[in-house]
């Protein structure tokens, strides 16, 4: 199997943030990366500072370094899109949105990716029927542009399993995919079988993480999380999309990674 990392957690925190891309010192994490023998990092594109995040601004310098270390950039993960949720923006805010997301589309086909997770969770998430009609409507505008680039946006909800399924009614199936996060769906008590049964085969990322049932992150192993049957599951279906490990992380990051990647493996 090929494993990515999400941004960051191989580095100490950026300004005390649990994530966030690392002005500065993103490149650092490519070597880290590639030591570990890890396929990709995925890039985060937060809200704050997002002009100086070279995924919006210079992927050329990144591309650089995905030469120099053989460490890709196939996804991104769009947290700006929480702190700024879609379904409250007005026209303007929409009209912005729309074209900071087409730059995003096309800067990772530049680095020849192909994800981007859109979080709707805590203060993104979807409360009404409304919220996602509107939503759908924004993110049915990209069928063309994602087409064109070979790139498909990755919905990460609070949804239950057949509310997830139901919302995909509203959506043009083409362009738009699953992110599911292991450690979520542990919290929010949700069934791993019955999440697999109603949109396994939509799913193009996966992120591993582990949480207590309605807590917080902890490290792999000492959650609700059902790993053991993800990872039978990926095996099992030959599973060939992302894989990136978004587990828990303390101050530092690189030493509580090995271990939980350890974990992982012997799964």
């Amino acid at each position: 199997m090929k494993y990515g990392v999400m941004q960051g957690r191989l580095l100490p925190k950026f300004k005390g943030l649990y994530q966030s891309h690392p002005v500065g010192n993103w490149s650092t994490e490519f070597e880290i990366a590639s030591s570990l023998n890890l396929n990709c990092i995925e890039f985060i594109f937060d809200y704050d500072l997002y002009s100086f995040n070279p995924i919006f601004s210079n992927p050329q310098i990144i591309k650089d370094q995905i030469n120099k270390t053989s460490v890709k950039v196939k996804s991104i993960c769009a947290d700006f899109f929480m702190a700024a949720p879609i379904q409250n923006a007005c026209k303007a805010e929409i009209n912005l949105y729309g074209f900071i997301l087409e730059k995003l589309i096309q800067n990772l086909n530049f680095l020849e990716g192909n994800n981007i997770v859109i979080p709707f969770v805590d203060k993104s998430s979807l409360k009404n029927l409304a919220e996602r009609k509107y939503v759908a409507k924004f993110l049915n505008e990209f069928k063309k542009i994602c087409s064109e680039h070979k790139i498909s946006l990755a919905l990460e909800t609070d949804f239950s399993p057949k509310e997830f399924l139901k919302f995909f009614e509203f959506l043009d199936e083409n362009h738009i995919s699953v992110n599911y996060d292991s450690g979520n769906s542990a919290s929010l008590g949700y069934s791993f079988e019955e999440e697999m049964k109603c949109y396994g085969e939509k799913i193009s990322n996966i992120h591993i993480k582990d949480r207590t049932l309605k807590g917080g992150s902890v490290p792999l192993g000492s959650g609700n999380a059902d790993l053991k049957s993800l990872k039978e599951y990926i095996k099992n279906t030959n599973y060939s999309n992302l894989i990136i490990f978004q587990a828990y992380r303390d101050e530092e990051g690189i030493d509580m990674f090995k271990k939980q990647y350890k974990y992982f493996e012997d799964l």
